[in-house]
């Protein structure tokens, strides 16, 4: 009978000893890259906001500093020295979140600037949204925007992209985030009004 349990028990002593060698390599071994800026969001982040030294604001960090509660669809926070913010945002316009949008703003809690980090829209259509005629048409907003079909009878209207409706208003929802985002937090630590 011991002769018939003896290769499983070696087999299961053998599986152990391998896992257990895992788990120490990968504890040796491991690089948090969750509060790491990529070469690609660094040349993001300098084409919006200019030459600087850019970090990137913790969870803990946000909790710890604001009563406001991140909205889901900010990935990241990223701060430059001068003071500067800008999120990373990602929400949906045609394709479930298909828009990875980076929103600079200024003090005054304005949009400074968007760039597209990533977008899986519809190609020749909802990609439209990415060229910087429309996108520049969001610089200087400082209140929530909404996309209209035809040419925008208020200040704070902006058409769509022809054929990319759906993807003009999942900008035009990231830019509302980050406004609302900067004016209940940065711009209440600044005396903005909130």
């Amino acid at each position: 009978m011991i002769s018939k349990i003896k290769p499983a028990l070696v087999l299961a002593l053998i599986t152990v000893f391998i896992s257990a060698l895992l788990i120490v390599a990968h504890n040796l071994t491991y690089v948090d890259t969750s509060g790491i800026i990529t070469d690609k969001l660094r040349e993001k982040c300098v084409q919006l906001m200019g030459e600087g030294d850019f970090s990137m604001m913790t969870e803990e960090a946000w909790s710890n500093s604001f009563s406001y509660n991140k909205p889901e669809e900010i990935e990241r926070v990223i701060l430059k020295d001068d003071g500067s913010v800008a999120y990373e945002v990602v929400v949906s316009g045609y394709s479930k979140n298909g828009l990875d949008l980076l929103i600079a703003m200024n003090k005054d809690g304005s949009v400074k600037g968007i760039s597209v980090a990533g977008i899986s829209e519809t190609p020749g259509l909802g990609t439209k949204v990415n060229d910087s005629a429309f996108l520049d048409k969001f610089s200087g907003k400082n209140e929530a925007v909404s996309i209209v079909k035809t040419a925008p009878k208020n200040e704070n209207e902006i058409e769509a992209v022809t054929s990319a409706t759906y993807s003009s208003k999942g900008v035009a929802k990231a830019v509302n985030i980050a406004i609302t985002a900067y004016s209940e937090t940065f711009g209440k630590a600044e005396g903005g009004e909130g």
